[in-house]
Formats: C-alpha cells, structure tokens, sequence
C-alpha cells in the first residue's frame, strides 16, 4: 500500500540539491560561526556568502537578511518587527 504524508506543516522532505548543499556543514564543516578560529570562521564565510546570493536573488541588502532557527522564531521576530 501507498503511504501518502499530509502533515507538510509540521515538517517536509528536504530538496535534493538543498541536501546537497548543507551535507559539508553536518560533516566537515560545523564550526562555530561565531567563533574566532579557523573552523568558526570558514562557516561564517559561506553563512555570508549565502546572505549575498539571497540578497542578489531578491533585489535587497544582504543586512535586510535575517537567517533563523526555526518557524516560531521567525514568527516572533515578524510579530515584533510590526508591533
């Protein structure tokens, strides 16, 4: 029988290329990207450089690009961002 996954909302299947991309940084790359040393600031890099390519693909600053951790994170900083 066919399973078929309705809770989209709670969760959902990463891309394949997204996959792809964030594999070095479960592996190799898990530095503290707010850390002063070598492996810290590797990742802070590519944090930046993913800041940029958003940034170009939206038409907006890289400093108008906040990253979160989570949905209720980033509800509560839309919240407060409004009120």
């Amino acid at each position: 029988m066919r399973k078929v996954y309705l809770d989209h909302n709670a969760t959902t299947p990463v891309h394949p290329e997204v996959k792809e991309a964030v594999a070095p940084f479960l592996s190799e790359m898990f530095g503290n990207p707010s850390s002063i040393h070598w492996a810290g600031r590797s990742v802070r890099k590519a944090i930046e450089d993913a800041r940029q390519e958003i940034a170009a693909f939206f038409g907006s600053l890289p400093l108008e690009i906040v990253f979160t951790s989570s949905g209720t994170e980033s509800d509560n900083l839309a919240i407060k961002g409004i009120a």
